[in-house]
């Protein structure tokens, strides 16, 4: 499913569909040292598509090569860009025998530009795929990780000829939503000009000249967008904008719509929003995380049918297919890179913190003109109590507002426990224009005794956390409980509400959802988490909370079965503005 922008005169190739596959189970050499041209590729895989769900290898862990014999024809030294939407650990990539790239960023959205070394139509693209934690094929993924890691190409690639100067992005920048006037940055790439002759068209309106001044490989203006009107999660309305030149064209698309914070509240439109969320997974049993757009489309469904209108996206860049969705059903997202508590060791190393920082600026450039996203956060429950992690997390909160000034950051804070004089221990609070939390009370650690009831606990630590957030770094700004929630098995009820049944954890949600709105200091909730999710399987340090092998606190199961707990919600989701 082709995502924005698009770029409708470029040669492009799709390279989804059926790739020669080989595997590789070395338990010892890095994938630096593999070279994957002389591999006899005797098996077959499909892209979109991972290899640790299929029966030969079902949770294996080791290097995957795919192999595509493509048809595409250009000229030795033509510019050429890879577009790969996601995949997961680490890759290399070879284009007729020469190493053009290599990433270690689950889960990104990136390019690899490169220069075509031989003439004709006929080519090989070859992608070696590493899921392994030894040795560890990216330092940003480590086992100890609440989700699992599948190896493959997660997402759709394509292959595109780009022109001697091209057309990289247009950021779409809402100046006055009511009169649509916006500011339009485009970025140009490869033989820049001194001045850009090009068109610009909105929605299907006729092209109207623009011949623009080039500064530091950009063109900014401020126009008008005929017929404009607002994008709200009621009356989602979208535009787009077409931008061309001589060599290039682009469309982006993008919706009307203002979000300041003022005071605790976020207004959106100038109307303050109540966020009523979940966590959400890229996640599904038989395919990992890709994303089919029927499966997509189902989940908002569900989730528009419970009474939601917020889902925060955990814990990696998600893909552009769902934000398009979301930006056209109405759905408010919270986009955030990847990072699940992380220590300070990992904060200081300097190849963590540069793929850390480059990851969310990646995250930020493809999902800069969704409507739909008004959070941007990092690094869920991770260091932001110690001195070497506030750096790494300043730095993350300055890459985003380096896109945009304006875009609201966040991050997942665990550490909610006060010094002995009384002061925060997260000490980054001040880098937020949100503040957001994450506390289990009676299911994940806490003071309690073997007399107290799990639903019991809930009042006390929203209560706790609210006078948290009345401290001086976090005073008068807008507050979210980002995860609450208790697991349940599908299927399993029992009568006194024991643990892990449908029972106990509709009980659980529902006092969640009844304190965090009737505490009146915050202004939102996203319920930890809405289906149930792989997780790490065999691992002994967590296996007796790992039952199966998931996460299984959904609202829905893995195969969007309903439990209790999602009717629960919904009367309480469905009752609140």
């Amino acid at each position: 499913m082709k995502t924005y922008p698009l770029y409708p005169t470029r040669p492009t190739l799709c390279l989804n569909g059926v790739w020669d596959f080989a595997w590789i189970s070395d338990e010892q050499k890095p994938l630096a040292d593999i070279d994957a041209t002389g591999l006899v590729f005797n098996e077959q895989q499909a892209v979109p598509g991972v290899f640790d769900t299929d029966v030969k290898r079902y949770g294996k862990r080791g290097i995957g090569c795919y192999r595509k014999q493509l048809a595409f024809d250009c000229a030795a030294g033509q510019a050429l860009r890879l577009c790969v939407g996601g995949l997961g650990l680490a890759a290399k990539f070879w284009f007729d025998g020469q190493l053009i790239g290599s990433s270690e960023l689950a889960y990104s959205t990136f390019n690899i530009d490169f220069t075509a070394s031989r003439s004709g139509s006929a080519h090989e693209l070859i992608i070696a795929v590493d899921n392994r934690f030894k040795p560890q094929a990216t330092p940003i993924f480590a086992p100890f990780f609440d989700f699992y890691g599948y190896g493959g190409i997660y997402r759709s690639i394509e292959l595109q000829a780009l022109p001697a100067a091209f057309i990289e992005r247009a950021q779409v920048t809402t100046l006055d939503a009511a009169a649509g006037k916006i500011r339009l940055s485009i970025e140009l790439g490869g033989a820049v000009p001194t001045t850009f002759n090009g068109k610009i068209a909105f929605d299907c309106n006729p092209a109207q000249a623009l011949s623009l001044p080039v500064q530091d490989g950009r063109v900014v203006t401020e126009l008008s967008v005929p017929n404009a009107r607002l994008w709200s999660p009621e009356s989602p309305h979208l535009h787009t904008v077409t931008i061309s030149s001589a060599e290039d064209c682009i469309t982006e698309r993008f919706g009307l719509r203002t979000l300041v914070v003022s005071g605790e509240r976020i207004l959106l439109n100038d109307k303050p929003l109540t966020l009523k969320g979940v966590n959400r997974h890229e996640s599904h049993p038989e395919f990992g995380p890709v994303q089919h757009p029927h499966l997509v489309m189902d989940d908002l469904h569900l989730l528009k049918n419970m009474g939601a209108n917020f889902v925060r996206c955990v814990h990696y860049p998600h893909d552009q297919m769902f934000f398009d969705m979301c930006d056209e059903v109405g759905m408010l997202a919270w986009q955030e890179s990847m990072g699940w508590n992380n220590t300070e060791q990992s904060a200081t190393d300097p190849h963590f913190f540069e793929l850390q920082v480059e990851q969310t600026r990646l995250m930020v450039k493809n999902s800069m003109n969704h409507p739909s996203i008004i959070l941007w956060g990092f690094l869920n429950e991770c260091c932001s109590d110690t001195a070497g992690g506030r750096i790494l997390y300043q730095a993350l909160a300055k890459t985003i507002r380096e896109r945009d000034p304006k875009f609201l950051v966040t991050y997942a804070c665990n550490r909610t426990r006060s010094n002995p004089d009384g002061t925060p221990m997260d000490i980054c609070f001040d880098l937020c224009d949100v503040v957001s939390f994450n506390t289990y009370p009676g299911w994940i650690g806490g003071q309690c005794t073997w007399l107290d009831e799990s639903a019991s606990l809930i009042a006390p630590e929203i209560k706790r956390i609210a006078a948290l957030a009345q401290q001086p770094a976090l005073k008068g700004k807008p507050a979210i409980m980002s995860e609450m929630g208790c697991c349940a098995l599908y299927g399993f009820h029992d009568m006194a509400n024991a643990q892990w049944s449908e029972e106990y954890q509709a009980d659980y949600v529902s006092e969640v959802c009844r304190q965090v709105f009737g505490s009146g200091r915050f202004m939102g909730l996203a319920i930890w988490q809405f289906c149930d999710t792989r997780s790490y399987v065999n691992a002994a340090p967590g296996v007796r909370s790992k039952p199966r092998g998931f996460n299984c606190a959904g609202l829905v199961d893995e195969y969007r079965r309903p439990k209790l707990s999602y009717w629960a919600v919904q009367k309480l989701y469905q009752d609140l503005p």
